[in-house]
């Protein structure tokens, strides 16, 4: 078979009806379909975020800049094998930089250069809410934390997991406000993908 190209764009859709099938599975497993919706829906999370800060890129400096390369799209087993998630923004990470400016750091170490840390950090979160077009609140960011700690103990980890399903998918309408987020009102090639995640709240009030 020939080689394929699957693009951001293609991407995130496929991962958004995934994040719908797994929100309407939890009426027979609210516990696997949970850890399948936190799966997708920060998947999304990552292709929107590249999605719209990319095009920002050279408005961060260096170091922020390594993070948002557009790279080489085909498969090479030698180096993709090796990856790793320093190669790119994580979750954790992008919470930190949409957060209010002044809301507590949450990963004092991420942030490089000549000022200290505080001020990098509320420089860069200014950057990134006019790029996005808002920022994180405090409960907003309370609730994606806890949605991103139980994606980590189901998918990320090889443990036991004990955990409340329906806490954490009390909280899940933040994962989705955080998609709309993203998804922005003026990004005209993302927009329809609100359509989606609508479908994915609706599915979410059903369950």
């Amino acid at each position: 078979m020939a080689e394929i190209t699957i693009t951001p764009i293609a991407n995130v859709g496929d991962s958004i009806e995934r994040i719908e099938r797994e929100i309407e599975a939890r009426k027979s497993d609210s516990t696997l379909a949970l850890k399948g919706a936190l799966l997708w829906g920060w998947h999304v999370v990552a292709l929107l975020a590249y999605l719209r800060l990319q095009p920002h890129r050279e408005e961060f400096d260096a170091w922020v800049q390594d993070y948002l390369e557009h790279g080489e799209p085909g498969l090479d087993a030698e180096r993709d094998a090796r990856w790793e998630n320093r190669q790119r923004l994580s979750s954790f990470e992008l919470i930190d930089l949409m957060s209010e400016v002044d809301l507590p750091i949450l990963k004092p170490e991420f942030y490089q250069g000549w000022q200290d840390r505080t001020s990098r950090c509320q420089t860069l979160r200014r950057k990134v809410a006019a790029v996005i077009g808002t920022s994180l609140n405090a409960m907003q960011r309370e609730n994606l934390l806890l949605l991103l700690a139980g994606y980590h103990r189901l998918t990320r980890l090889p443990a036991e997991v004990r955990l409340d399903p329906s806490a954490v998918w009390q909280s899940f309408p933040a994962l989705l406000d955080l998609l709309e987020i993203l998804i922005g009102k003026t990004a005209s090639d993302l927009s329809h993908f609100s359509t989606g995640v609508e479908k994915c709240r609706s599915a979410l009030k059903k369950a």
